[in-house]
């Protein structure tokens, strides 16, 4: 009995080594197609983000050269907008010259006729004293007395008559003057509100360019990004691939010009950043109470808004009742805060040079073009008077 359980298990082990055996040679094959199907993905995910590498490449390539592009137009707008800013003091200076014109116009107008009226009582006497004359003397000598207080009275007269007749002669060539230059200077407000208008479509021309460049910048290499990040995901396991993943990634911001260098050294330097009046001064008590923080330029309506100096843009919105507002990154902790625009050319993350274009005041008649002006150093406000150029 013993011997016949003895060669049953030994049959039985032999049994299993066999089972075992044939169990790892079918295992083995099955290893081996999973292997080699790993390879076969690994091996196209490697073609695709080389042909993706490559895209980027190109599409970094391209970024470069838009970039430098928009650094170029940049450039283009900074010049543009000392045109326009000078269109917009010729109109400035041409609407002066009307309003002076159109002044001294009612003036002399107010003069002749009053010299006008002077003249016609004159004439009006001495109509009455040539209808009342008396005869000549040959025919009533007993006039004599009377003849001769008329001579005289004439004598008297006919040197402020011509003197009046003068003056009132002046008075008509001055007012036609006058009148001449009030067409010319039309004439000049005209060209130079054209030439604003001209200098308007430029620089809208350059910013819808830039910004087109900048939109397909970002696009395309957003796009790029993706398709690399879906790759990346659907070879989430492969550890190799994904550390090779990691270094291709397309620009879609490439460094411009470096900015907001020596900004605490440029006080009295700072572009203005709009034509206009100061209505409030820093420091000034406020209606609504407390101090102003900043100055408060008034503008005309639309008038132009440009970076009083290099920078980054941190802020481009709408805030509550300040109306569209511009918060500028000038370096070191410093910052310019621009609000009250109607309109903004920018947004948040681009680069500005000095003098280059923000936007524009409202042209909305109802609304009084009023452009505050904040310089920060951390939390302290600065008074911009002292910053900018010739204020």
């Amino acid at each position: 009995m013993g011997i016949r359980a003895a060669s049953f298990c030994t049959k039985t082990s032999k049994l299993q080594v066999a089972l075992a055996g044939a169990i790892l040679c079918s295992l083995i094959p099955l290893q081996t197609h999973g292997q080699s199907r790993q390879k076969q993905e690994l091996q196209k995910l490697e073609v695709e983000r080389q042909t993706r590498e490559k895209r980027a490449q190109v599409l970094e390539k391209t970024a470069d050269q838009a970039a430098a592009e928009i650094i170029n137009l940049r450039n283009q707008l900074v010049n543009a907008a000392l045109v326009r800013d000078r269109m917009e003091k010729s109109v400035e200076r041409s609407e002066t010259r009307l309003k002076t014109l159109r002044r001294n116009e009612s003036m002399a107008n107010a003069r002749f006729m009053a010299r006008r009226q002077a003249l016609e009582d004159v004439i009006i006497a001495l109509i009455a004293v040539e209808r009342d004359r008396p005869p000549a003397l040959a025919i009533r000598p007993t006039n004599a007395t009377e003849a001769a207080r008329v001579a005289i009275l004439m004598r008297l007269v006919a040197p402020q008559l011509d003197k009046k007749a003068r003056e009132i002669a002046a008075e008509i060539g001055q007012l036609r003057q006058v009148r001449q230059d009030i067409l010319m200077s039309n004439r000049d407000y005209r060209e130079a509100t054209q030439n604003l208008i001209t200098a308007r479509a430029s620089v809208g021309g350059l910013i819808a360019k830039r910004q087109e460049l900048e939109v397909r910048l970002r696009r395309d290499a957003q796009a790029e990004r993706s398709i690399i990040s879906q790759i990346a995901n659907r070879a989430s396991s492969l550890r190799d691939l994904i550390a090779q993943l990691g270094d291709v990634i397309s620009s879609t911001n490439k460094s411009g010009p470096s900015f907001a260098r020596g900004f605490e050294i440029a006080r009295g330097k700072l572009l203005r950043p709009a034509n206009g009046q100061v209505v409030t001064n820093f420091g000034a008590d406020l209606a609504e109470g407390g101090k102003a923080s900043g100055i408060t330029i008034r503008t005309r309506a639309r008038a132009q808004v440009v970076s009083p100096y290099d920078g980054r843009i941190e802020f481009a919105a709408p805030f509550r009742s300040y109306g569209r507002v511009l918060i500028i990154n000038v370096g070191t902790d410093y910052r310019l805060v621009l609000a009250g625009l109607g309109n903004s050319y920018v947004q948040a993350g681009q680069e500005v040079l000095a003098g280059e274009p923000l936007g524009e005041m409202t042209s909305d008649a109802s609304i009084i073009p009023d452009l505050y002006v904040e310089i920060r150093r951390g939390e302290a406000t600065l008074d911009p008077s002292q910053w900018l150029a010739g204020t």
